[in-house]
């Protein structure tokens, strides 16, 4: 997947930046849930997932694509994020993982793809599969990075970046949002984590975590990290959702 990249370094000596918002749904996850689809079986009556960020939103413009209709179980929180950023498909509010799962599940069995984002390890692999191509691009652009830092959500990114990016000789780290700042599509391991069924499960003692300062948002938290390490010059920054608009403020 080479030229669907939107790369650039908005500060001379500062970190390089992937801006993940040129996608047609405004995040990366486009590109992996693309790539998800490709393989779902026919006849599916339409996408679900829990999901009140990115996950939600790249669905539901691949949906539209498909002429499949799209439900986002979430929270309050998550179905207001979700309507800001032009979600045009159904929400279901849970209060509970329980009901989460619960409600997905009965949809699933009702014929609809459920793409199970937080332990379906296929992903991994639909992510390393568009990263292979960031690899390439960045160093032929950019030859002097060679760290990598993305939010951690469902740990499908982070892994596959990893995956990708270790083998070429890259240090991948993924960031947490800080302690009581919850950040949308961010979650904390020790506190959010399905245990063993976990996508992340396996890959976490081998994966750097780290955590962020307090920050009004996830591209504005990964900056400010890149920023403070040794040589902000060689980081890369993995901004899901923003756009190059945003380096007016970066």
């Amino acid at each position: 997947m080479r030229g669907v990249f939107s790369l650039s370094r908005p500060r001379a000596g500062g970190p390089v930046v992937l801006w993940g918002g040129a996608q047609p749904s405004g995040s990366l996850k486009y590109l992996t849930f693309a790539r998800y689809l490709a393989a779902m079986p026919p006849g599916s009556r339409g996408l679900v997932e829990l999901s009140g960020a990115s996950s939600a939103l790249a669905l539901d413009v691949l949906g539209r694509e498909r002429g499949l209709p799209t439900v986002a179980v979430t929270d309050a929180a998550g179905e207001t994020y979700l309507r800001a950023h032009g979600f045009q498909g159904q929400v279901r509010q849970a209060g509970s993982m329980a009901d989460m799962f619960h409600q997905a599940m009965a949809l699933e069995r009702d014929g609809w793809c459920w793409p199970r984002q937080l332990t379906n390890r296929a992903l991994v692999t639909c992510v390393e599969a568009w990263a292979a191509g960031l690899r390439a691009q960045v160093r032929e652009r950019f030859p002097t990075v060679k760290h990598v830092v993305c939010g951690f959500g469902t740990g499908a990114t982070l892994v596959g970046l990893a995956r990708v990016f270790t083998a070429g000789g890259f240090t991948v780290t993924g960031l947490q949002p800080a302690p009581g700042k919850p950040l949308p599509g961010w979650r904390t391991w020790e506190a959010q984590n399905l245990g063993a069924e976990d996508l992340f499960f396996e890959h976490q003692p081998c994966t750097p975590l780290a955590t962020a300062a307090p920050a009004p948002d996830p591209f504005t938290a990964l900056l400010e990290w890149a920023r403070e390490q040794p040589h902000p010059e060689q980081m890369l920054v993995i901004a899901h959702n923003a756009r190059e608009q945003d380096a007016a403020r970066a």
